[in-house]
């Protein structure tokens, strides 16, 4: 069963919100999502992230302003937009605010997750600690996999529940609330393709069987023909891309980072990126063999897709006497 990947399996990945919207974080593409809301996916765009944005532990937004706080090791800074260079003068975070697990801001105070301990600390000030107090924490808090403020008076996160992401709300006031969260944001979080598309998988098929039913060798020519590219109608999310990359550029690199992550999360840890990623073509290729008597030959094109759909079709090749197919993936391990 698929899930959306946690920051600790991939770093610079955080959700958040200010006054102009809700955003997912994605170091590893190298660009974030912007939408009105996470529930109805209205309005997405795709912007570039400053490469000195990139790889920070933790991106908190306020939802009342336009502040989005950068948290980097045991410090962080104040930018208004992830677009421009932050600022170099960061500030210490306090003793007691480091080393959370997550980091929200809601009704003007921070929000300090400590999830072994069970706990939220509520501060006013990151960097002073002031008017400290600690939270319980209960339900789907106790385990989310992102947390951010959603409104002045609400706390949020992200959660899987029977093999689906759903949003928690949690008020001020103690009231709670479950929201769903659309499809097309869903996509954008690593782990979340699989979640919409199936995990993904790898399988060799069968594209030619020649056989010699005859006592006696047997020449006999052929050609081979195969599909090679990406199948660009399978799993493009529409996102609008306000940045240098293009929607079908972005698409690709969503698939590739999928498939980049362990089977836990719907991947299958390998790497695609030197693989024709262009529109699928048929390739034709001629073959000249002498089949020995009673031979049988099967040649086995290797693919790529999510579910049970292809999305990919490889290079890899691969002859056999067996009607059983190849067991080994014919791609290079992604790093871990």
């Amino acid at each position: 069963m698929a899930a959306v990947a946690p920051q600790t399996i991939c770093p610079g990945t955080d959700v958040f919100a200010t006054r102009h919207g809700s955003f997912i974080v994605r170091s590893d593409l190298g660009c974030y999502l912007q939408v009105l809301d996470f529930s109805s996916g209205q309005d997405i765009k795709v912007w570039d992230l400053h490469p000195a944005c990139r790889g920070k532990g933790h991106y908190v937004g306020d939802p009342t302003s336009s502040a989005i706080y950068l948290l980097d090791g045991d410090s962080f800074c104040k930018v208004l937009d992830l677009n421009s260079e932050p600022p170099s003068n960061a500030v210490p975070l306090h003793p007691s605010c480091q080393g959370g697990d997550h980091y929200a801001s809601c009704e003007g105070r921070f929000f300090v997750f400590f999830l072994k301990r069970g706990v939220a600390l509520s501060v006013a000030d990151l960097s002073t600690a002031t008017a400290a107090k600690e939270v319980p924490l209960e339900g789907p808090f106790l385990d989310g996999l992102y947390y951010y403020g959603a409104s002045a008076t609400q706390i949020s996160c992200f959660g899987m529940h029977e093999s689906r992401l759903c949003g928690h709300l949690l008020a001020t006031t103690g009231d709670k609330e479950t929201f769903s969260i659309h499809p097309d944001v869903v996509s954008f979080l690593p782990g979340g393709l699989a979640l919409i598309h199936g995990p993904a998988f790898g399988a060799w098929e069968c594209i030619k069987l020649i056989s010699n039913a005859t006592d006696m060798p047997m020449p006999s020519s052929h050609e081979i023909t195969r599909r090679v590219g990406y199948l660009k109608s399978a799993f493009g999310p529409k996102y609008q891309a306000c940045g240098s990359a293009d929607s079908d550029s972005l698409a690709i690199s969503l698939l590739q980072a999928q498939f980049s992550l362990p089977a836990a999360y719907g991947g299958m840890r390998v790497q695609t990126e030197q693989e024709e990623w262009e529109a699928v073509a048929e390739e034709g290729e001629p073959l000249r063999v002498i089949l020995q008597p009673r031979q049988k030959l099967y040649w086995w094109h290797y693919r790529l897709g999510f579910g049970e759909e292809a999305v990919l079709f490889c290079r890899a090749l691969k002859i056999t006497r067996s009607p059983s197919p190849p067991t080994h993936i014919p791609l290079p391990l992604a790093h871990s």
